[in-house]
């Protein structure tokens, strides 16, 4: 839904309008915001961005650019009208419009900014008629509103740590209700699915430019979370068995596919894990790499003879898991420091098996 505005060139020279960029890339003459504004209403009614939907009868579409806009202006009337739609159903945070065409308020009464992921409240409202058993239909509902609580919890243990949680905790929201929407039901394991969701999130997040720092929301810890904290009765939600239903989110494009812990997992699959222990005493020389897979690899080794082969993947240094993100010089780093506590160091490593595993 959306109110359209309606200025003659004469107006808009008069209050010395000019052309700007919104956040979704559309074009505005600002008849309703001026520069700095956060909230407009027209007639009592609140409005998000508006963009320009035609010039003196030229309909604008939504790739034109600058130097176009500007000539048919230019060309245009004194008396001719430009035509702006600002939406009604809009974003409380970006002010980008709502679709009509994308509306994501299932059972639960809230829509999702496609732009910013923020999730937002919409007021009562009659959910959509599924047609189910009606005990199916409340237990799925019921599982849908405990797989978003588990996200809303495990987003709070973040809250206070760092910029961006908001976000995180809306893409993650955004997922399971598009995951519901396609197969109207939702995997087994409620909290795993939840812990999947935000570590997604969390990685998307982590490559997008929003992100200049490493993140505190570890695979690790989120499944710690999801599973209700350390000292909770509830069966534990494991690292594989979130980075499996991340696969899923992959496979039906509702996530990134660039996560090195799911490319780190698929390269252990056919390893077998050993623990090595190295004496650095006698000053052996170990060279890394990055393999690109998620994991730092051995390229080269000189000293004594450790055990240590080229082309093992490096997993723990005394116990501390290297994550799969970590870059070649912060694990060089840890290994060091490792290193000047004690001269006997331990390292897991992943050695890729010469036998076949049977399926």
């Amino acid at each position: 839904m959306s109110i359209s505005v309606i200025e003659t060139k004469s107006s808009f020279l008069a209050r010395c309008g000019y052309l700007r960029k919104t956040k979704q890339g559309l074009w505005t003459t600002g008849s309703v915001f001026s520069q700095g504004d956060t909230d407009a209403f027209i007639d009592g009614v609140p409005v998000g961005l508006g963009h320009i939907r035609s010039i003196s009868m030229h309909d604008i579409p939504l790739t034109i650019d600058h130097t176009s806009l500007v000539n048919l202006i230019e060309n245009m009337k004194r008396n001719e009208k430009i035509i702006e739609e600002y939406p009604t159903v809009f974003c409380q945070d970006c002010l980008s419009p709502f679709p009509d065409t994308i509306n994501n308020n299932i059972e639960f009464n809230y829509n999702v900014c496609t732009f910013c992921g923020l999730t937002q409240f919409i007021g009562p409202k009659t959910p959509k008629k599924i047609k189910l058993q009606s005990c199916q239909k409340s237990h799925r509902q019921y599982n849908l509103i405990h797989i978003d609580g588990v996200i809303s919890d495990i987003g709070s243990k973040f809250a206070y740590q760092f910029v961006g949680i908001r976000a995180i905790i809306s893409a993650a929201r955004f997922k399971l209700i598009e995951y519901y929407n396609l197969f109207r039901k939702l995997p087994y394991g409620g909290n795993a699915f939840a812990g999947a969701c935000f570590f997604a999130a969390v990685c998307e997040f982590r490559n997008s430019r929003f992100c200049h720092s490493d993140l505190p929301a570890k695979l690790e810890t989120i499944a710690l979370f999801a599973s209700g904290g350390a000292a909770s009765t509830k069966k534990q939600v494991t690292n594989k068995r979130i980075l499996t239903l991340v696969h899923r989110l992959v496979i039906h494009g509702l996530c990134t596919d660039d996560i090195p812990e799911l490319k780190r997992m698929e390269l252990f699959h056919n390893c077998t894990q050993k623990i090595i222990l190295l004496n650095f005493a006698s000053k052996p020389v170990i060279r890394l790499k990055d393999s690109g897979q998620g994991a730092i690899v051995v390229s080269g080794k000189t000293g004594d003879n450790n055990g240590l082969l080229v082309g093992d993947f490096v997993e723990k240094c005394n116990g501390i898991c290297i994550a799969a993100n970590m870059s070649l010089a912060a694990v060089i780093e840890t290994i060091r420091k490792a290193k000047d506590y004690n001269k006997m160091v331990t390292l897991t490593i992943q050695r890729k098996s010469t036998k076949k595993r049977k399926r």
